[in-house]
């Protein structure tokens, strides 16, 4: 059951970075070179992997 844990707080943690990414694109004036929205956008890259390794 440890993984179905991890998975939960894995979701919540992808929807709390993909709602601070939105954010702070709009922030930026959608500048996606940003360093702060290519800092989120690779969080959120690192999560959703983590995410579909453990759904395998």
């Amino acid at each position: 059951m440890e993984s179905g844990t991890r998975l939960q707080d894995l979701i919540e943690e992808i929807d709390s970075t993909k709602a601070n990414l939105y954010k702070i694109v709009e922030e930026k004036q959608w500048n996606l070179l940003d360093r702060e929205v290519i800092k989120f956008s690779q969080l959120l890259d690192e999560l959703l992997l983590e995410y579909y390794h453990i759904k395998k």
